[in-house]
């Protein structure tokens, strides 16, 4: 009798270990669920390189990272666009319409007519806002007649409301002209509001470097 319940039990012991599953089929189980960790350090370092790239772009078409940039305002560090400026010189609530610095010159010049006298000193135009930077406001483009130029702000001290299209402005300032790059014309259109990809090439225009602009209303 002992040695049938020795038999009955060792057959007992058996069926229940059966029942469960084996604890390296577990492990493998889980191990296969687990992510791994190298996929994921992978996945992380791609998206690393994707948002670098992306902000390498956005420095290589900002108008601000060469000439008309803030003296502490490196091209590496990315374009200062998305960057609302403090203190003093940010855009501000002007009842005056008046942003920058106040006018030196009393008498403001067509901008058709100052261009064609190619000013080397400073120089007070009117005109009409054509299109205005709808990222921060802080580029614009003055027209009279045939004739525009571009304004950017001096040192990107200042930016102006992005809904001044169509409303007369005076704009003092050095006017010359420059040569965007395609990055830069790319950067530009899609500031304004357009399809980058619509176009290409480099653009030459008017610049106008402002030291205080008035909106009219």
């Amino acid at each position: 009798m002992k040695k049938l319940a020795l038999i009955t039990c060792i057959l007992a012991a058996a069926a229940c270990d059966n029942s469960k599953p084996a604890a390296g089929a577990d492990a493998g189980k889980a191990k296969a669920e687990a992510p791994a960790p190298a996929d994921d350090a992978k996945k992380d370092a791609e998206e690393k390189v994707a948002a670098a790239d992306g902000e390498h772009d956005e420095a290589n078409g900002c108008i601000y990272a060469e000439g008309e940039k803030d003296e502490g305002h490196d091209a590496e560090e990315g374009c200062p666009h998305g960057e609302q400026a403090e203190g003093e010189g940010a855009l501000a609530a002007k009842t005056d319409g008046h942003f920058g610095e106040p006018f030196t010159q009393k008498d403001a010049m067509p901008l058709a007519k100052a261009v064609a006298a190619e000013p080397k000193d400073g120089v007070l135009v009117s005109g009409e806002v054509e299109a205005v930077c709808q990222k921060k406001g802080c580029w614009m483009v003055v027209k009279d007649g045939d004739v525009s130029a571009r304004v950017l702000m001096k040192d990107h001290g200042f930016s102006v409301p992005m809904d001044s299209r169509g409303k007369k402005v005076q704009v003092e300032g050095t006017l010359t002209s420059r040569e965007f790059t395609e990055a830069q014309v790319k950067h530009l259109e899609k500031d304004g509001g357009g399809d980058p990809d619509k176009v290409s090439g480099t653009r030459k225009e008017h610049v106008l470097t402002a030291s205080g602009v008035l909106i009219q209303s």
